[in-house]
């Protein structure tokens, strides 16, 4: 098929589960807001057996015992979906918290096998993953400068499922025509400067602030409400926020806040006599993420393109 090789079609496969995955998700981000975590799950159970076949073929049959490393990942989404055992129910004997607290020491030491006896390139594209997985689950729980860099906890699982799926890249498939493609051939480095996980959150967020940088003041501007907040924020009827996705931006206590449009945000609203208010999008970033993934697969990283080419 197309020439390609097998480690080529099982890469080829899993960016199809996934990408079905990631489509599924979207239209659920789209109409509720609200993703049911089955969503990773059945992306975990579906892409990362190919994940494991693809370590096969990287050399991973020359060292079986560099499988353990992947015990890493899988910790990391365990705890992600479920949490951590806590260590007062684990001495209770509190079978839930002992399996728990058993997988995750298992896990530990099957990692640290894997280092000392394993293949050592092959672990270290799995510890980089695992590396990114933390960034973006700290980038969720984190502020930064008052705000989380990333919002929903759909958004950060799904950014950490990508960082467990794609340790690696597999380079010269049909569908990558990007210039980054090219310079990541050439400095393989960049493979874990910008692994996959990064380059579709960067992909996201691009194109995020190209809608809200071109739709927001156009439509402001439509409706003669264009102001500073004009390229993250618009103007609602009271009326309309039943069942928007928005936040309402309310004045308490002398600071600006962002609230969700609740019955009783609405009917405190009505009681101070604000019949339009101003509001702020709640964006379906995982609609994001699906086109930053199908960007990712044919154009590469395009913030990293972009700087590379200019470097």
């Amino acid at each position: 098929m197309f020439g390609m090789d097998t480690i080529q079609l099982v890469s080829l496969a899993k960016m199809f589960i996934v990408g079905g995955i990631l489509i599924g998700s979207s239209i659920m981000d789209v109409k509720y807001r609200r993703i049911p975590d089955r969503f990773w799950i059945l992306m975990i159970l579906g892409a990362g057996p190919l994940t494991f076949w693809e370590m096969y073929l990287l050399g991973g049959d020359q060292s079986p015992i560099t499988f353990l490393a992947l015990l890493l990942p899988l910790a990391g989404m365990l705890f992600i979906l479920y949490g951590y055992p806590e260590i007062k129910e684990v001495l209770k004997g509190n079978p839930t918290d002992v399996i728990f607290f058993l997988t995750y020491l298992g896990a530990i030491v099957g990692t640290i096998v894997a280092f000392v006896f394993g293949n050592r390139e092959l672990f270290m594209d799995i510890g980089v993953s695992f590396l990114f997985m933390l960034l973006f689950f700290v980038l969720y729980t984190v502020p930064i400068g008052g705000t989380r860099i990333i919002h929903g906890g759909a958004d950060a699982k799904c950014l950490i499922a990508l960082a467990a799926l794609f340790p690696w890249y597999v380079l010269d498939m049909p569908m990558q025509v990007g210039p980054f493609y090219e310079i990541l051939g050439n400095i393989s480095a960049m493979g874990k400067v910008f692994p996959i996980s990064l380059s579709i959150l960067f992909n996201a967020a691009v194109i995020t602030a190209v809608i809200m940088f071109i739709y927001l003041p156009i439509r402001n501007l439509m409706k003669g409400e264009f102001s500073l907040g004009a390229f993250t924020s618009y103007f609602l009827d009271i009326d309309q926020l039943d069942g928007a996705h928005v936040w309402v931006i309310m004045n308490v206590d002398g600071k600006l806040e962002k609230k969700d449009p609740t019955p009783k945000v609405i009917e405190k609203l009505r009681k101070d006599g604000i019949d339009r208010i101003k509001v702020s999008p709640k964006i379906p970033f995982i609609l994001s993420l699906m086109a930053g993934f199908f960007i990712q697969l044919v154009l590469g990283n395009i913030v990293a393109a972009i700087f590379l080419s200019f470097s």
